[in-house]
């Protein structure tokens, strides 16, 4: 299966979606989709890395919660996230590693930003082989 993500018109905000062949690579391909609205960041060198163990009452809950951790972490840090893995994903919880550059106007270009990832209108499906989710962005 082939695997991205694009963004979509949603009112007054941003929709997302996204899709590959497993749940790991589907969170993280979310993250990866989320921060890209964030800013562009050619010819990255990671510089900070940040380690991740999180839970939740479900799956969803689990994707809105990665995503925000990783708006959150990369607004502490300083970072640019332009690559994500997710190791483990449970039931209830997963963890997951995000690493890029260090935020610099002269090598990137900012977007907008995001303020956060909502549960509105939030789809997933976690289908082995056929993995899908749509999210809104709260621009």
């Amino acid at each position: 299966m082939d695997e991205g993500f694009r963004t979509f018109d949603h009112t007054g905000d941003l929709g997302l979606e996204a899709w590959a062949g497993s749940p790991e690579r589907l969170y993280a391909l979310a993250v990866l989709g989320v921060l890209a609205q964030v800013a562009e960041a050619p010819g990255h060198v990671p510089e900070v890395e940040v380690h991740l163990a999180l839970s939740a009452a479900d799956p969803g809950d689990l994707l809105v919660d990665l995503c925000n951790a990783a708006l959150l972490e990369a607004e502490v840090r300083g970072a640019v996230w332009t690559d994500a893995r997710v190791t483990r994903v449970g039931p209830q919880g997963l963890e997951a590693t995000l690493s890029g550059p260090r935020r610099d106007p002269r090598r990137q270009v900012f977007l907008r930003e995001i303020k956060a990832v909502s549960h509105h209108d939030l789809e997933l499906d976690l289908t082995p082989g056929g993995c899908r989710c749509r999210l809104v962005l709260d621009v």
